[in-house]
């Protein structure tokens, strides 16, 4: 079993239990998620495994405007930074080789949009 996670806020916002430091370090693992499907249980298995690995970093977890509330609260329950971003359509006059249903895809590039954070440890695949 995971180590508990602890409470902490900055800034007025919920930080992961990884951070020790008052502030949020300039450095951060990051991972995607998009929809209403179940991939928020792998988001969930990923912070704790790195609680368990005793990681210093926190996990920022870029999302899409269409994950459920109450995924969110059960990630920030888990103590995930939550960074919502905007999908990233492709522009209209070049559908015939980008496909609209590529949108997650294109959307992972906005990650780098993603600000407090310098330096990205790794994208994290979840599933």
């Amino acid at each position: 079993m995971a180590p508990p996670v602890a409470k902490n806020t900055a800034n007025g916002m919920m930080t992961s239990g990884l951070v020790k430091a008052k502030t949020l370090p300039r450095r951060a693992y990051v991972t995607f998620l998009a929809g209403d499907g179940d991939y928020w249980k792998g988001v969930v298995a990923l912070a704790k495994g790195l609680r368990k690995a005793k990681s210093i970093y926190p996990l920022v977890v870029a999302m899409l405007p269409d994950v459920p509330m109450d995924h969110r609260q059960k990630l920030l329950s888990q103590g995930c930074i939550i960074r919502e971003i905007e999908p990233l359509y492709p522009p209209e006059n070049q559908t015939q080789f980008a496909m609209a249903y590529y949108v997650i895809n294109y959307s992972k590039l906005r990650i780098w949009e993603v600000t407090n954070h310098s330096f990205f440890l790794f994208f994290l695949k979840k599933d």
